[in-house]
């Protein structure tokens, strides 16, 4: 059986090698393998001045690996700014480096630098969508049904309907400004003052929250003594001015809320209502008279008198029927009453 093996194998021998062939050569990868040629190395090119993004893709499109280093020699090892610069390259540019070698990138800023304008961009979005202010041209912006929304103050005076707003309503992150919330640090800062400025400062988030309202519109009339002291509202009042003038000196009532920071009284005025006032404080002396509101038939049953310092009636005058007006002069230091006749204007 051995030998009837072997000779079956010397006759495939023959068949394989007939009419003079030879057996083929072998197929085993150290002779069939083409070697493959390098590549050839790259030029760096000249980086110095461009943005790091640029100078990045002109690197990754020459093939050539890279790596950034900062001003203060160390690795970025996260972004490294748009507005980041490169100083130079090493090695220089013009030179020629292989495939896989690094070429070291030195940029004209630091991954801490670059972190910290990060993180100010992000604080920065959610500062601009902390505040939400609902303004009204009714007297409640709580309640009110034709509301504007804001969030920041600037865009509330930049309304077309600014003139009209007669209140706005505050939230900030959500939560109403009369009740509890986180104050952010400048925000903690402003409360700080107001505290030591002699301001009511017993809920913090509140009181922030009433400055950015002070800020926002043209406080009403006597506003100033709504802690009822008077003529300059004391010490509480002229804290929230002081802090409002501060925090929005670009408001366009900044000159009342500089007034009431500096305890100036107000001025008087020349026009008046139906009520009790002081001459020389309240309004201005001089004389009155009555405006008849167009369309009117006159002015009925107007009542005005003159009262001393003391008390006492200077003068008096019940009008059952005036189709012009009644007119009267008043003097500083005395008082004046009126009762159902209308707005008074000062005519000299």
């Amino acid at each position: 059986m051995k030998y009837k093996v072997i000779a079956v194998a010397a006759a495939a021998g023959l068949l394989l090698s007939g009419c003079g062939g030879s057996a083929p050569e072998s197929t085993s990868s150290s002779s069939s393998v083409t070697p493959t040629p390098s590549e050839a190395p790259k030029t760096i090119p000249n980086l110095a001045g461009r943005p790091f993004p640029e100078a990045r893709g002109m690197l990754v499109a020459a093939r050539i690996e890279y790596e950034a280093v900062g001003i203060d020699g160390k690795m970025f090892a996260g972004g490294t700014g748009d507005a980041s610069k490169v100083l130079e390259t090493e090695p220089a540019a013009g030179e020629k480096v292989e495939l896989g070698e690094k070429v070291t990138v030195k940029i004209d800023n630091t991954q801490g630098a670059v972190d910290a304008a990060a993180a100010v961009k992000v604080a920065a979005a959610k500062r601009a969508v902390r505040y939400n202010f609902k303004c009204s041209a009714s007297e409640s912006a709580i309640t009110a049904k034709d509301n504007q929304s804001f969030n920041s103050v600037s865009k509330i005076w930049a309304a077309s309907d600014f003139a009209k707003f007669k209140s706005c309503d505050l939230r900030v992150d959500g939560t109403w400004y009369r009740d509890k919330y986180t104050l952010e640090p400048d925000e903690a800062a402003v409360v700080q003052q107001m505290g030591a400025d002699g301001g009511d400062i017993s809920l913090p988030s509140s009181a922030y929250g009433g400055v950015l309202l002070l800020c926002a519109l043209p406080p009403k009339d006597g506003w100033d003594t709504k802690y009822g002291e008077y003529p300059s509202g004391g010490p509480k009042v002229r804290a929230e001015a002081k802090a409002a003038a501060a925090m929005c000196p670009d408001a366009p009532h900044i000159a009342e809320l500089v007034r009431v920071a500096g305890g100036v009284p107000p001025a008087p005025k020349t026009l008046m209502g139906d009520g009790t006032f002081v001459v020389g404080r309240d309004i201005a002396e001089g004389t009155y008279q009555v405006s008849v509101p167009a369309g009117a038939n006159g002015v009925h049953d107007c009542y005005w008198e003159r009262t001393g310092p003391q008390g006492g009636t200077i003068d008096n005058d019940f009008i059952s029927f005036a189709p012009q007006g009644p007119v009267v002069t008043i003097y500083a230091g005395e008082g004046f009453v009126s009762k159902r006749c209308g707005s008074w204007t000062k005519v000299g």
